[in-house]
């Protein structure tokens, strides 16, 4: 009601439109599929304990629109010395590059390191 006493100057509106008005089935597709994040978190956290060894911890810190990437996996792993981390970071991402459902849901790995003591 205050745009017929008040109207806008030009007609352009005051704020910028919201990603649901540009697509309004963007956040309908992705929420619709929210265990597709979980599975690729879980296939992630497989290969981090195969790669690192036992110990890794893995949460789903975050979960951004479709296109770009849909979590970001905080994964906390052991770590010994920075090219002993440096070769099993590479043969993690190996892997998850050729898999099937990490290659189809984007994720972007943080590595937090946790060091192991010497026993």
């Amino acid at each position: 009601m205050d745009e017929l006493f008040n109207p806008l100057k030009g007609g352009l509106p005051t704020e910028p439109d919201a990603t649901e008005h540009l697509d309004p089935f963007l956040a309908r597709r992705v929420e619709q599929r929210p265990w597709e994040v979980r599975s690729a978190q879980y296939r992630a956290w497989s290969f981090a304990e195969m790669a690192f060894g036992s110990g890794v911890r893995a949460s789903l810190a975050g979960r951004s629109g479709y296109p770009s990437f849909r979590g970001i996996l905080h994964l906390t792993v052991p770590f010994r010395d920075l090219a002993d981390h440096e070769a099993r970071e590479s043969l993690f991402l190996t892997w998850a590059r050729e898999d099937p459902v990490l290659s189809v849901v984007p994720v972007l790995f943080i590595y937090e390191p946790e060091p192991v003591s010497a026993a």
